[in-house]
């Protein structure tokens, strides 16, 4: 009888273990996809498909440019402007990235 109340008590610790472990997992693959999104805007290597328009003298101008490029329907879609601070052949200023299928 103790041993089979003892394998009860294990297998609900192991259970709960799990539970508790792919919740961690969970919130790691979260963090690691904000992550990556970020170093995706300071790398060269966009995705597939995606461009980098820039550079521009400041935020405004960035995203004026931006939205006369969706009022043209130039792209099928836009991230938003961010700073980039140079480097692997872009030089610093105001981006954004533009969805080209």
């Amino acid at each position: 009888m103790k041993i089979r109340i003892l394998r009860a008590v294990a297998v609900l610790v192991l259970v709960s273990g799990v539970s508790a472990l792919s919740g961690a997992m969970t919130a790691t693959a979260a963090d690691t996809a904000t992550t990556s999104a970020a170093e995706a805007r300071s790398s060269v290597s966009l995705p597939p498909d995606w461009y980098r328009q820039g550079p521009f003298s400041s935020q405004e101008a960035c995203r004026a440019a931006r939205q006369e490029g969706a009022d043209r329907g130039d792209y099928t879609s836009a991230s938003g402007c961010y700073h980039y601070d140079g480097g692997q052949g872009w030089p610093t200023g105001w981006y954004f990235d533009v969805y080209l299928p």
